[in-house]
């Protein structure tokens, strides 16, 4: 790094002498413009506010390098276009003096089929976006594309009666249509697809309780006719006795 900053210094004082200097190294300075890998300010856009301009002779690749040891910063263009380049996946600093006050860990964007991947190289085919990690946001928003439960309340709509929950609860240990505890582990939840399946059960529920309630409404009615005739009986058998 100490290399780095003493070659800037000698391409800085180049750039403020008032003379126009052209090398076989290929470093051209002028009063305000300093260019390396070329003899020449390159290009036809930004030419008058460039300051430093690092040019590949070969039209490959430019980049400006800074290394300590085995830690590198790359900044140029290149095969992979304009790019920060941090080889070896190495974490990426922001600092306020000596202070950290952002780190980026290796992200890897641009593959193949167009995903990006956070702290992990592994992206599952199908997926636009891999976390090695958690992740907390103040919002998410699933936008499903298929129906929300609300067929639950169409009229051919199936229910299970209790007793044929009971069964099948019985027999696999979950409710219908819910993925097991086994499937979760193994394939994990899909936030869209998890909500949709409970606001189903949530208003399958809705509609046992709704049933519930007009049975306890016969229920009641029935009793109060039944103590009703009774006391009708008392009073028969009571006229009969006296």
């Amino acid at each position: 790094m100490k290399n780095v900053v003493i070659l800037f210094m000698l391409l800085i004082t180049n750039a403020l002498s008032a003379q126009w200097t052209e090398n076989a190294s290929l470093i051209y300075t002028n009063t305000n413009k300093v260019v390396v890998g070329a003899t020449t300010v390159q290009g036809n856009y930004g030419t008058n506010d460039r300051v430093l301009e690092i040019v590949s002779p070969s039209s490959n690749s430019s980049y400006l390098t800074f290394k300590s040891g085995s830690k590198a910063l790359h900044i140029g263009c290149g095969p992979y276009g304009n790019s920060l380049y941090l080889p070896n996946n190495e974490a990426f600093s922001f600092a306020y003096g000596a202070t950290q006050v952002m780190k980026i860990n290796p992200i890897t964007a641009g593959n193949p089929n167009g995903s990006i991947s956070i702290g992990t190289t592994l992206i599952p085919p199908g997926y636009k976006l891999a976390v090695g990690g958690k992740v907390i946001a103040e919002e998410v928003k699933v936008q499903l594309q298929t129906s929300w439960p609300d067929y639950v309340f169409f009229k051919d709509y199936k229910l299970q009666s209790l007793q044929e929950l009971e069964a099948y609860i019985n027999k696999n240990g979950h409710l219908p249509n819910v993925p097991s505890a086994k499937e979760v582990v193994e394939n994990g939840l899909e936030l869209g697809e998890i909500s949709k399946i409970q606001q189903e059960k949530i208003e399958e529920l809705t509609l046992y309780v709704i049933e519930q309630n007009k049975i306890n409404i016969e229920q009641s009615l029935e009793l109060k006719k039944q103590s009703k005739e009774i006391e009708e009986l008392k009073a028969m058998v009571k006229v009969l006795i006296e």
